[in-house]
């Protein structure tokens, strides 16, 4: 079987990560890594998180973004395939193992997702502009995607020099490479709307998402984005 590497990025807020980390224990096939990334957290929270799951690797590092956190968590581990789960999502109990069968089945099947169902989270209810209603959407988010090693090394880690939109600019990437990509029918993911979203609203989303266009744009015509 393909072994599969979870990485987490992660900073403060420990309840959500413990929930998190949860969700991946009760997979009906284990991970074979699971590695959390602490990017530079200050809240206290992470140490009673850390005792509760002793079978997980921690990185700590200062605090460099998201990015960078994901580059260093998979360089942690020698999986044949990454799945980079955000710390305030969860995975339903099937997912790995739906997605790891597809890698399985086809050994030159780089790419699968599955679909991803949005909730709100009461604690800490969205702001204004954001959707405030469950949902259910078939998406290539990070935590919905499983990822084989040899198209991670093809393009790349993700972009460090971004704050934001780090994951869309290297979706945006791989899919110009022209992998070998498949789609699960069933639900893999429980993804939190809350108020600390990093892309919570369309206004938030705008400047990062017109920067990954035109760098896919400057690429596609062979010009390297600056």
């Amino acid at each position: 079987m393909t072994t599969i590497g979870v990485v987490i990025p992660v900073r403060n807020n420990g309840p959500l990560l413990a929930e998190t980390l949860e969700s991946v224990a009760a997979q009906t096939r284990p991970a074979s890594a699971v590695v959390v990334v602490d990017d530079g957290s200050d809240d206290g929270t992470l140490e009673a998180v850390r005792d509760d799951f002793p079978g997980v690797t921690w990185i700590r590092q200062e605090h460099r973004g998201t990015a960078a956190a994901r580059n260093r968590g998979a360089g942690a581990t020698d999986c044949e395939a990454l799945l980079f789960l955000d710390a305030d999502d969860l995975l339903r109990p099937g997912a790995l193992a739906a997605l790891g069968a597809a890698l399985d089945a086809d050994p030159d099947l780089e790419m699968v997702h599955g679909r991803v169902r949005e909730f709100v989270d009461e604690r800490t209810p969205p702001p204004p502009g954001m959707r405030h209603a469950e949902s259910e959407v078939t998406a290539r988010i990070a935590g919905s995607t499983l990822i084989r090693r040899s198209l991670w090394e093809r393009v790349g880690g993700m972009d460090e020099d971004r704050p934001r939109g780090e994951w869309i600019d290297w979706m945006s990437r791989a899919l110009q490479a022209a992998p070998s990509a498949t789609e699960v029918g069933e639900v893999v993911l429980d993804r939190r709307l809350h108020a600390a979203n990093k892309s919570a609203t369309a206004t938030d989303r705008a400047p990062y998402l017109t920067s990954v266009v035109r760098a896919a744009l400057l690429r596609k015509r062979g010009v390297a984005p600056t």
